[in-house]
């Protein structure tokens, strides 16, 4: 399994479990989980701020470019800054 699935399929856990009414215990005994695992997830569910694809871009305005990841850095790019780059630094979270 990859990453991207395992992240995909705990996440819907996370959901799965909200949803359920249960508590963490009981879902993860019902779904064989362990209760770590699960608590690990609902805390990277609830630290993501984007759901995920992309956002739009306007860099046609402005003195610069501001890149803001998930995990709250910023990062301040001047303009004139090539596409490329900004992919790079884009690519780096």
């Amino acid at each position: 399994m990859t990453r991207t699935e395992r992240r995909a399929e705990m996440l819907a856990h996370v959901a799965a479990w909200k949803a359920s009414g249960l508590s963490r215990k009981s879902y993860c005994s019902a779904h064989g989980l362990g209760i770590h695992t699960l608590n690990y997830w609902c805390a990277k569910a609830r630290h993501e701020k984007v759901s995920g694809g992309f956002v739009p871009l306007d860099v046609s305005t402005g003195d610069g470019l501001e890149l803001c990841y998930p995990n709250g850095v910023r990062l301040l790019l001047p303009s004139g800054t090539s596409m490329a780059q900004v992919a790079a630094y884009v690519r780096l979270y």
